[in-house]
């Protein structure tokens, strides 16, 4: 048999009908699908409709009784008192070296002793707020410090 021939076999089929216990349960499950369309509308809208009215009945008088009875007694007269908040809050410091110089050692002719020399250079940032309105202010100050560090040869 060559391929010719099982071509010509298999156009010759033609496919089986479906069972009629296949038919009756196909119809009976489009049925099933569709009986949501046959059934009566409800109206949705007097489910929340009802709770909408009486809310809103409840808010009118409540509305009518507040603008028709005044309070029989006149309220105190406001006076204004001025409170002085407190000057600003320190929120931090921070020192920052920014570098170091050794000077070297030198005699000290006072003391009779060796001394090593040290340039500190540093950066002291200070953080205040301001409790009114938020404000942060910072101020940097520069600082160059000397030191003077004794030495001992043993």
């Amino acid at each position: 048999m060559n391929e010719s021939d099982i071509e010509t076999l298999l156009s010759g089929l033609s496919p089986r009908g479906p069972s009629p216990a296949l038919e009756r349960r196909v119809a009976h499950e489009l049925e099933l699908d569709q009986q949501w369309l046959r059934q009566p509308l409800r109206r949705s809208a007097a489910r929340w409709m009802m709770p909408a009215l009486w809310a809103g009945a409840g808010a009118a008088a409540a509305l009518a009784v507040m603008t028709l009875v005044q309070p029989e007694t006149p309220a105190a007269p406001r006076v204004a008192v001025n409170f002085q908040t407190p000057g600003l809050l320190p929120a931090g410091t921070i020192r920052e070296i920014v570098r170091t110089e050794d000077e070297g050692i030198a005699f000290n002719e006072a003391s009779q002793t060796h001394e090593q020399r040290v340039r500190l250079y540093s950066l002291e940032r200070q953080a205040w707020i301001d409790p009114r309105d938020g404000a942060h202010i910072t101020v940097e100050m520069p600082r160059e410090e000397s030191f003077v560090l004794p030495v001992s040869y043993q």
